[in-house]
């Protein structure tokens, strides 16, 4: 159980940041996107309670998750270290990633953009979640 839960909340918390930061880049890169999160007919705003405290939750709770994933199937994985963690990750983001993606863009009014946004940001999160798995539960 410490395997799970220590390297699975710092894994959350690094995809935190990582998404803190890949949100302001991808900002930079289609500035649509801010206009699209403000519109409160698709998101919460941020004085709702479960915006503000469930966002961030989630990140510990998917840490939490490949972790205990790892933990199960961190044989299957060859190759270095790092290695092993980042195939683990893009393991996890096309069982996870993908299909969530496809059924919001199918379900939802969001543009491909932020699906894309979305899409690139949990490849970079799950495989840098790997990483970390791998480093401090081998």
């Amino acid at each position: 159980m410490k395997k799970v839960i220590g390297p699975g909340l710092l894994a959350g918390l690094v995809m935190l940041i990582v998404a803190m930061i890949l949100n302001y880049i991808f900002g930079a890169i289609w500035p649509s996107l801010a206009a699209e999160y403000a519109n409160t007919d698709i998101f919460r705003a941020w004085e709702d309670w479960r915006m503000t405290y469930l966002f961030f939750a989630y990140y510990f709770v998917a840490g939490l998750v490949l972790a205990w994933a790892w933990s199960k199937t961190k044989k299957l994985f060859k190759g270095k270290c790092c290695q092993r963690g980042m195939h683990f990750g893009i393991a996890m983001w096309i069982v996870m990633a993908i299909p969530g993606m496809w059924m919001s863009y199918a379900s939802f009014q969001l543009s491909l953009a932020i699906i894309v946004s979305w899409l690139v940001m949990n490849l970079i999160n799950y495989m840098i979640a790997g990483a970390i798995f791998a480093k401090m539960n081998k």
